[in-house]
């Protein structure tokens, strides 16, 4: 399974919220802190990653009213390029990093299943690459006092064999 740690979410969740006050006055930490119910110490250590990326994708100004913004439109800002920042290359197994690889493993010319792994890092940087911070923000406004709720994009369908039950069967059965 391919996970996003706790600094790739958090940065996330900055990001969408500095998009969202794009054009304002600098959002301070603590208020973004407050607005997603994340552990201020540790924005500190995000918002220093994401400031010194290059190119930066925030900046900050001191004093009283001071605080972060983004550093371009969220129209000109990907979703993999914040990824990236947070999370290193995109990388499911060692055989399929991004890159250079700093590691290498001792069955890359006899492996029957890098093709399948590179096929995956594509899929998902291209994905990433795909989305900006501008449409994940508009796809993510929900109207106040509504719940999120699991977005399924395509037919998903998990089982042990071929004596599972379709989504559609589970649904309709009584």
């Amino acid at each position: 399974m391919l996970r996003v740690s706790t600094k790739g979410e958090y940065g996330v969740r900055i990001m969408v919220d500095l998009a969202r006050h794009y054009g304002g006055r600098p959002r301070s930490l603590t208020d973004i802190s407050q607005a997603e119910t994340l552990p201020l110490a540790y924005l500190e250590q995000l918002v220093k990653l994401l400031r010194d990326a290059d190119p930066p994708l925030v900046s900050s100004t001191r004093g009283a009213h001071g605080g972060y913004r983004l550093s371009r439109d969220p129209n000109e800002i990907s979703m993999g390029e914040i990824v990236r920042v947070l999370e290193g290359p995109i990388s499911p197994m060692i055989c399929a990093t991004e890159g250079e690889m700093s590691q290498v493993c001792g069955f890359m010319d006899s492996c029957k299943t890098k093709y399948l792994w590179a096929r995956v890092r594509d899929a998902v940087a291209q994905t990433l690459d795909s989305i900006t911070l501008a449409e994940l923000v508009a796809q993510t406004t929900e109207p106040t006092g509504q719940a999120g709720q699991f977005i399924a994009l395509t037919d998903i369908h998990v089982g042990i064999g071929a004596n599972m039950a379709s989504p559609h069967e589970l649904l309709t059965a009584e």
